[in-house]
């Protein structure tokens, strides 16, 4: 009995200590556990916080881009606006010039003072220049107004150099076209500038319509510097 005792003793601390033993290799697994889920959860968390930071600065990348992008097109757009409207007020002022570089001549010539040819022919040389730069930038229909009223400035300047001072019904009809259909032009060339300018005519201004008038006083002026054209080839002037 007494050797039962001391076996069953034996057993039950033999019980314990393997009781013991797995519960602290239950231990053991758990705090690796534990101490896993720590770690990845820490590299987890480093892992998209840098995700999430790459993926910031990539999409300030585009936005900063994109800011160019637009900063550099309104660039390009101002540009072109300050361009056409160096380009609208040299044309602008070309015109003025040259009609009144034309009016000066006339009345040098038919009053029996010595023309100032050089001046004469430097502002029709301005202007010429000009509406090359202007054919550049402008739009067709602003051209349109200003290739008609180039048309006019050049039949006047011809037609002064070529007049008879002595002839009084040249010199009356010069006159006329010049105060009359070339001033019309002119300022008529203003209103179109100003219209593709974004600066709105007035809602009575037929634009197109003057245009037209404009141009059949000039090939009414022609025809009657050369009767014996035909009307087919007046036409080819414009």
């Amino acid at each position: 009995m007494l050797e039962l005792g001391v076996l069953e003793r034996r057993e039950q601390r033999g019980g314990e200590s393997c009781w013991g033993a797995e519960r602290i290799a239950t231990m053991d697994w758990t705090n690796v556990a534990v101490a896993s889920i720590t770690v990845v959860g820490t590299l987890g968390g480093g892992i998209v916080t840098q995700v999430f930071a790459i993926r910031s600065k990539r999409i300030d990348a585009k936005v900063q881009r994109d800011n160019r992008a637009e900063e550099l097109r309104e660039l390009i757009r101002k540009e072109a606006t300050d361009e056409k409207r160096a380009v609208y007020a040299s044309l602008n002022t070309a015109a003025h010039s040259c009609r009144t570089a034309v009016r000066h001549y006339l009345d040098e010539k038919c009053g029996g003072r010595t023309p100032d040819l050089a001046k004469f022919e430097a502002a029709r040389e301005a202007l010429r220049d000009s509406y090359s730069r202007a054919q550049m930038v402008v739009s067709d229909r602003a051209l349109d107004f200003a290739s008609e009223v180039n048309r006019c400035l050049d039949i006047a300047h011809r037609s002064a150099l070529e007049l008879d001072e002595n002839d009084p019904v040249a010199v009356a009809a010069l006159y006329r076209f010049l105060d009359d259909s070339v001033g019309f032009g002119v300022r008529l060339l203003r209103r179109a500038i100003r219209e593709d300018l974004g600066i709105e005519p007035g809602a009575d201004a037929d634009l197109s319509g003057r245009l037209a008038s404009l141009r059949d006083m000039r090939h009414e002026f022609v025809g009657r510097q050369r009767p014996d054209v035909p009307a087919p080839q007046l036409d080819n002037l414009g």
